[in-house]
């Protein structure tokens, strides 16, 4: 009997051993989303940036051209 005691101590350490690693892996994937996030947030910032910066270089190429024509 104390052999079969043993058995399922051990079995329950190894499980509880188990469900640790589990909370790590799901720790780990919560801040993985949040890195995706802002990852996807500096992104869409740059490229707005950039539109912004081109839209501007073509309203003063649109300006110059039009005070080239005289009006």
């Amino acid at each position: 009997m104390e052999a079969r005691i043993r058995k399922s101590q051990l079995q329950g350490s190894s499980e509880k051993g188990e469900r640790s690693e589990k909370k790590v892996t799901e720790s780990e994937k919560t801040k993985k989303p949040v890195e995706d996030i802002n990852a996807s947030a500096d992104a869409f910032i740059k490229n707005f940036r950039k539109q912004l910066l081109i839209q501007r270089l073509q309203s003063i190429e649109n300006y110059e051209q039009m005070l080239k024509r005289g009006l």
